[in-house]
């Protein structure tokens, strides 16, 4: 799942869990069914934005290193 798509999901699962809320109340069960699916999505936006920075700052701290590298050498 591409991250705009998974975006996607989460927005319409956020408005189906309000509209069911809306419809029948906070204490129904189909109300913390869909929570639960929201709460899914919403983590896997969170492992996903978490892995892509981690990402990110090991190939800044790669491209520092080799930096620091060519820098030993020219000396």
């Amino acid at each position: 799942m591409k991250w705009q798509q998974l975006e996607e999901c989460i927005e319409e699962k956020r408005k189906e869990l309000n509209d069911l809320a809306k419809e029948v109340g906070l204490k129904d069960r189909r109300v913390l069914t869909k929570s639960m699916e929201l709460d899914r999505l919403l983590n896997k936006y969170s492992d996903w934005k978490y892995s892509y920075r981690r990402q990110q700052s090991v190939l800044q701290s790669s491209q520092i290193q080799e930096k620091q590298h060519e820098l030993v050498l020219s000396y």
